[in-house]
């Protein structure tokens, strides 16, 4: 993985996801608590852009850490993991924002 500003904090893409995810719980709590317009919509759609792209980095990390690091012994174990995070990376890109507002029980 590439060096970052923040290594070596405890923080991480996995920290960060943890993060954006609630985040968007306490958005959507607080969205279905008060009065849902199209302001407080736009901003838990603005919650669910940044939970996306923090998923989408954690991906793409874990990702880039299995291709570079194949062992002989681990290779298929490897190769399924890599498919699975491959096709989980795939479904996060096509399901976009509208996917996490569905996931977290919000209809656009």
């Amino acid at each position: 993985m590439a060096q970052w500003l923040g290594q070596f904090t405890g923080r991480s893409h996995a920290t960060r996801v943890e993060d954006a995810e609630a985040a968007m719980r306490q958005a959507v709590s607080a969205f279905h608590a008060g009065a849902p317009d199209a302001k407080a919509l736009r901003k838990v759609q603005k919650f669910a852009e940044r939970l996306l792209r923090a998923r989408l980095q954690f991906l793409k990390a874990r990702i880039a850490d299995g291709e570079r690091i194949p062992t002989a012994e681990e290779l298929t174990k490897r190769e399924q993991e890599l498919a699975r995070l491959r096709r989980a990376e795939s479904a996060a890109r096509a399901g976009g924002v509208g996917a996490i507002l569905g996931e977290f029980g919000i209809a656009e």
